[in-house]
């Protein structure tokens, strides 16, 4: 046997001696200790051997239908370097290769290099400059033997086949355990560990590879779910019973659903968000959704089982796919657009994905956009509504209101973008550019000698998580020289039952400072009595609600008469919201406004 690879250059076909001579070389070579210099040194033999520009060897990885390059041997100093290089092929390719590799099959191809696969042929003699000898362990697909001429061809016969792949046979076990972790890494990227389920990514891939095929059938439903207060869950019962959870809910997903829908394809998003995908008939279109209320009934009942003392929902939107024009991960965010929605309106029954919502996202995008420019340039206007002080009819104080004016002249109302901004805490930002705006207005008019009022500002709940209001108004305080008693700031009666503490440090730090506080819509939530008694509030204000109708009946003002004389008696002024109607004070009015 040659073992020397001096001058070992063969142009032509391998005797029966040569390719014995091949094995016993490649078997004793790889039964060194040294695997990497083994492995180099048996396919520098081989390319000397069958008389090729390169040799190399590629590897399955953790990556959707991808092979790396491992190991290389070239002589040509034209042929690239391809050490770790990767090369992803598409789905079709992918699936024509394996099976091709499966029934004895090679690939060859007769072109460049990069345009591996083109060609699969069968166990017959063929002149290429390339050939793929597949390599498996334990049945498994995990790489290739390639060698590579890029001049010239080479006429391969049928026993150079066989001999090669006892060579990449012994290849693959030599490289077992490093090809076995790639193969089972590969493996769990497809599949989610604890239950089974498809990955996101593999659900996308194959979701959009099977769309065009549902679709002429009909519509494809596509739901998001998820399961309310499941971190809740985690830390009461720990992560061993949420992953109990989870899996229950992977199995009632799955085989319940499938059931009706048998192309239903699932997979677990994340943590306990799943998404499940089927063509659904046309006629079932409507009732589809009362289909998965009852299906999130059951998984509720089934996870109740393992949480009896609490009361378990779900949070689902279904988006509806009509046209190839949608693909898989536009679906899945657009369920999930309206699976928020059902969360945020806590829904227990699933909702419809609307292109009204997409709308809905885009503006509240724009808005959030615009934000920093409309503050820079004071697209933020500030305009100040006057207390009437019923009595004598005088203006004895005002509150600023904060309209958004847009580069067109359109106004953006509160309603639009105050609830939006007090999600993403962008609130602050245009409260301390309103309180800026009322200190710059006291300063110019007390410096021009004009009247002043003190004027009132809303104060969010979300300055609560950040504590930085107080240092801010201190700040302005010490930059614009404003009195204090011209100063009031407004808190909702929601903020002080919600963020009591919180909000009876604010009011003890602004009376240390002489600052005003109101409770704002006091009468529009649940009302806590005795707030008013343990908080130092300066002033009631009453929501407009008490005001709702032109004319007050008997009990609309007995209950009215009743909240002014409880604040009186507690020390606070009174402000009622809402009176665009003035008529004359009766003299039961003008006693109540002493």
């Amino acid at each position: 046997m040659q073992t020397n690879e001096t001058a070992i250059v063969n142009n032509n076909n391998l005797d029966e001696t040569q390719r014995f001579e091949l094995i016993q070389f490649v078997s004793e070579t790889l039964s060194a200790q040294d695997v990497e210099k083994a492995v180099q040194t048996v396919i520098k033999y081989m390319r000397r051997l069958f008389g090729a520009d390169c040799v190399r060897i590629r590897e399955v990885i953790p990556r959707p239908r991808s092979l790396r390059f491992i190991y290389e041997d070239v002589d040509n100093p034209d042929a690239p370097r391809r050490i770790n290089d990767t090369v992803t092929y598409s789905q079709e390719v992918w699936d024509r290769l394996k099976n091709a590799y499966a029934q004895g099959c090679f690939t060859y191809c007769s072109s460049s290099p990069d345009e591996l696969g083109t060609m699969i042929c069968r166990e017959e003699s063929m002149p290429n400059c390339l050939l793929q000898m597949p390599m498996y362990l334990s049945g498994e697909f995990c790489g290739t033997l390639d060698f590579m001429r890029f001049s010239g061809r080479r006429k391969w016969i049928q026993e150079e086949f066989s001999a090669l792949k006892v060579c990449s046979q012994l290849i693959a076990s030599c490289l077992s355990a490093r090809i076995s972790n790639n193969i089972n890494n590969s493996e769990r990227q497809l599949h989610d560990q604890l239950t089974g389920l498809l990955t996101q990514s593999t659900f996308t891939e194959k979701l959009d590879r099977e769309l065009p095929d549902m679709l002429k059938k009909s519509p494809v439903a596509l739901v998001y779910t998820d399961i309310r207060h499941f971190r809740y869950i985690n830390e009461k019962y720990g992560y061993k019973k949420g992953d109990e959870m989870l899996k229950i809910a992977a199995r009632t997903i799955y085989h319940d659903v499938a059931e009706k829908y048998p192309e239903l394809i699932v997979c677990r998003v994340h943590s306990d968000h799943f998404a499940s995908a089927a063509p659904i008939p046309a006629e079932g279109v409507a009732s589809f959704s009362d289909f998965i209320a009852r299906q999130n009934d059951i998984l509720c009942r089934a996870l109740m089982d393992c949480c009896p003392d609490i009361r378990i929902r779900m949070n689902t939107g279904i988006c509806f796919i009509n046209n190839e024009n949608t693909d898989a991960a536009t679906a899945v965010s657009n369920a999930n657009l309206a699976r928020k929605q059902a969360k945020d309106e806590h829904q227990h029954c699933p909702v419809v994905f609307t292109e009204q919502m997409m709308d809905e996202i885009k503006y509240q995008e724009f808005l959030h956009n615009e934000l920093p420019k409309a503050i820079e340039n004071h697209g933020l206007k500030v305009y100040y509504q006057p207390k009437i002080n019923c009595a004598d009819d005088s203006i004895y104080g005002a509150e600023a209101l904060v309209r958004w004016q847009l580069n067109n002249g359109e106004f953006i109302y509160p309603d639009r973008f105050i609830p939006l901004f007090e999600k993403n805490g962008s609130i602050i930002d245009i409260d301390f550019y309103v309180y800026r705006q009322v200190f710059e207005y006291l300063r110019r008019r007390m410096d021009a000698g004009l009247p002043v009022v003190p004027i009132s500002m809303n104060v969010s709940r979300v300055h609560f998580k950040e504590n930085r209001i107080i240092s801010y108004i201190e700040g302005l305080i010490d930059e614009y020289h404003i009195p204090a008693d011209l100063l009031e700031f407004e808190l909702t009666e929601n903020i002080y039952i919600q963020n009591f503490n919180k909000a009876s440090d604010f009011i003890t730090e602004c009376s240390k400072r002489k600052i005003k506080v109101s409770m704002d819509d006091f009468g529009s939530g649940y009302s806590s009595l005795n707030v008013m008694s343990i908080l130092d509030i300066d002033t009631l204000k009453i929501d407009r609600v008490f005001l709702k109708n032109d004319e007050l009946n008997e009990s609309d003002k007995t209950v009215l008469e009743a909240m002014i004389t409880m604040a009186k008696k507690l020390g606070m002024k009174v402000v009622c919201e809402g009176c665009l109607l003035y008529t004359s004070p009766s003299p039961r009015d003008r006693s109540l406004s002493r």
